[in-house]
């Protein structure tokens, strides 16, 4: 039995516990954990965050006293995406920088950022002076999510992704062997500042202990935050009909061009990542790690190339971060799987605000670890649901690995969730669970740009106003 006292006072330990461990704890434990620990986060952070602060003040929360008590204080995930445009359209750095620190404890006053002329330049700048590694997302919906992760919260995701891999009772593992004698194989760029690009990084680090010969990716070089970031915006633009409003600064647009042409030399890179797989990890077993239509995409490339069958039927196949938008063509899956060599797809539910994704049981059901404290929020009115049974609503969580951010968020995800104490998961863990289904709200159901927080909706438009007002 784990000490529940100790781990409430480091609530980034919690998600080192082995899966019996995890989820051996009853109902109540994890409830009275959670609570001593969130307690904690909320203590440590108020007067060090000043958009959790100002938040707090504006609702009149001076400390939790029950889990309830912090979806008032979920953010929309919008939030992480509140600063201007215009900031990136010209150049300004420095304000970027006073916007990022409203909501880190780390101190960013030190940062003179008035040489960056890119984002990429912004995001090495902190990297080089800071213990702070921002994560942004694709920037699909048209600009990046900057989530301000560091040193400290990216240990506990590379610990979150070892544990992983613990067998739960007698269901098969999701690998043969052991995770740092596995090889990942990730379908991306070997370098960028997105959050599966931060996990890599540092699971290279401390799994692997920096032997690069264990990670193999399908493009060498950086993922460039700026390109993300202009291929959102042309996007939304075109679809708007609004192409010629967009303002991209010369510098930005060499680096579109630059990207333009090292796509140039994509398929000899492609040709270079077959020959390597196939020479090294023919039959082996492997973790392999991108999204599914990144995986498509390489399968495809493998059967233009006769490469099939490449890996040991045990390997570990992540393909999350949802289609952005891509539809694939019905047989999709038997083309990854000719490539793969039949190695199961191992479904997950997560999110780039959230240390770790929780993978599919055996029951068909996503179990919410203890170290991610769950909510469902009315769509329509921001209320609270209650937190037992089996209900639908906007997915609100908790991550208690954030230690120098508020790591609370309210997604734009529909779920359906059962809280495990009427209807428990065949499979025998305790605990929460996310049914299958999973899926956007629609802009007529309160879509992402319309979501209703819990609390007084005012008080979470005037902190990130008082947010941007520090900018100026």
């Amino acid at each position: 039995m784990p000490d529940l006292t100790a781990l409430a006072q480091q609530p980034e330990t919690i998600i080192e516990l082995g899966k019996a461990e995890l989820y051996g704890l009853s109902l109540n434990e994890q409830r009275e954990l959670q609570l001593a620990a969130v307690r904690k986060r909320f203590s440590d952070l108020a007067g060090r965050v000043a958009v959790l602060g100002r938040l707090a003040g504006e609702q009149n929360i001076a400390e939790i006293g029950a889990l309830e008590d912090v979806a008032p204080l979920l953010f929309p995930h919008s939030a992480l995406k509140s600063y201007p445009m215009s900031v990136l359209e010209r150049g300004q750095f420095d304000r970027l920088t006073r916007w990022l620190a409203g909501f880190t404890a780390h101190g960013l006053s030190h940062i003179d950022a008035s040489s960056c002329e890119t984002i990429d330049d912004w995001l090495h700048l902190l990297d080089v002076e800071t213990d702070i590694r921002v994560a942004h997302s694709t920037g699909t919906s048209g600009k990046l999510s900057l989530i301000p992760r560091d040193i400290a919260g990216m240990r506990s995701v590379v610990s979150g992704w070892i544990r992983m891999f613990d067998r739960y009772r007698d269901e098969r593992p999701h690998l043969p062997i052991p995770v740092e004698q596995a090889p990942t194989i990730f379908l991306q760029h070997r370098h960028g500042a997105m959050a599966i690009h931060r996990q890599i990084e540092f699971m290279v680090q401390l799994l692997y202990h920096g032997d690069e010969s264990m990670l193999v990716t399908t493009q060498p070089g950086r993922f460039s935050a700026d390109v993300a970031s202009i291929a959102g915006r042309l996007r939304v633009a075109e679809a708007r009909g609004e192409l010629g409003a967009v303002q991209i600064s010369p510098r930005l647009a060499q680096k579109r061009e630059a990207f333009v042409k090292e796509q140039q030399n994509a398929g000899s890179n492609l040709d270079h990542f077959f020959e390597t797989i196939m020479e090294r990890f023919r039959g082996e077993p492997v973790a392999v790690v991108g999204s599914v239509p990144h995986l498509h995409t390489i399968a495809m490339e493998a059967a233009k190339r006769g490469v099939e069958n490449v890996f040991h039927s045990h390997s570990f196949i992540q393909a999350g971060g949802g289609m952005k938008g891509h539809v694939l063509p019905d047989d999709w899956r038997a083309t990854v799987d000719r490539f793969l060599g039949g190695a199961p797809l191992s479904e997950g539910y997560g999110m780039s605000e959230m240390g770790m994704s929780t993978r599919i049981c055996p029951g068909g059901h996503y179990h919410i670890e203890a170290w991610q404290i769950p909510y469902l929020i009315d769509p329509q009115t921001g209320a609270q649901l209650p937190r037992t049974g089996t209900l639908t609503g906007r997915y609100g969580c908790f991550d208690l690995n954030a230690q120098t951010w508020w790591g609370g968020f309210l997604t734009g995800d529909k779920v359906t969730l059962s809280w495990g104490d009427t209807e428990p998961c065949r499979c025998g863990r305790i605990g929460p669970y996310v049914h299958p289904g999973i899926r956007r709200y629609t802009e007529a159901e309160g879509g992402d740009d319309k979501i209703t927080c819990a609390g007084a909706p005012e008080a979470h438009d005037r902190a990130l106003d008082f947010i941007l007002d520090t900018m100026a």
